[in-house]
C-alpha cells in the first residue's frame, strides 16, 4: 500500500468506521461463502456505507478507508493491514 494510507488520519472517525464495519460484517455473514467475490463484497460495503450514513463527508472518509482496506487485503500488505485492523479492532487474518 502506498505511504499515503499511513498519513491519512482515520483516528477521529474510528467510531463511525467501526459501526459501518460491524454492519458490513453482519451483512457479509448473510451471504453464502461461494458468492463472496471481491466485486460483491465491494458493492456490499458501498451499499452499507450509503445506508448507514447521510453525510457526504462521512461517506468520503469511509470510502477511502475501505478502499485502503481492500487494497491492503488484495496486495497482502501486512503492515497496512495491521494499521487498518487496529482501527476496526478486528483480529481476523486476511
Amino acid at each position: 500500500m502506498e505511504q499515503v494510507a499511513y498519513n491519512r488520519s482515520y483516528d477521529e472517525h474510528e467510531e463511525l468506521i467501526n459501526s459501518v464495519y460491524r454492519a458490513f460484517k453482519d451483512r457479509c455473514e448473510e451471504l453464502p461463502e461461494e458468492t463472496q467475490t471481491k466485486r460483491r463484497l465491494r458493492r456490499l460495503i458501498f451499499s452499507t456505507i450509503k445506508e448507514q450514513t447521510k453525510s457526504h463527508a462521512d461517506r468520503f472518509v469511509l470510502y477511502h478507508f475501505f478502499n485502503d482496506f481492500f487494497k491492503a487485503v488484495e496486495t497482502n500488505d501486512q503492515e497496512a493491514l495491521a494499521v487498518l485492523k487496529r482501527i476496526i479492532k478486528d483480529e481476523k487474518n486476511y
